[in-house]
């Protein structure tokens, strides 16, 4: 789609690849490999609908998947969820 929908796939003469390394991994997965590179998943944010002070709905899809992953990786999920 890049190479169609981009100046310079169609006009550069330049073919753009995508790359996908996370793509055949469930996000039980992701979390175990990113626990292993020491990502700090505090830093990070999943959710479609966060609060104005960065706090994740915990209703969205992204939030229960992300939810999901750390759980099925056995790791404390550093989220800050909003109440209610």
């Amino acid at each position: 789609m890049a190479n169609l929908a981009t100046k310079i796939g169609v006009e550069g003469g330049q073919k753009l690849k995508i790359h996908t390394p996370l793509i055949h991994l469930s996000k039980a997965e992701i979390v175990a490999q990113g626990v292993s590179l020491g990502v700090d998943f505090a830093l990070t944010l999943s959710c479609y609908d966060p609060t104005p002070d960065g706090a994740a709905c915990g209703r969205c899809d992204a939030c229960v998947l992300r939810r999901r992953g750390f759980t099925g990786a056995g790791v404390a999920d550093p989220t800050r969820y909003r109440a209610g």
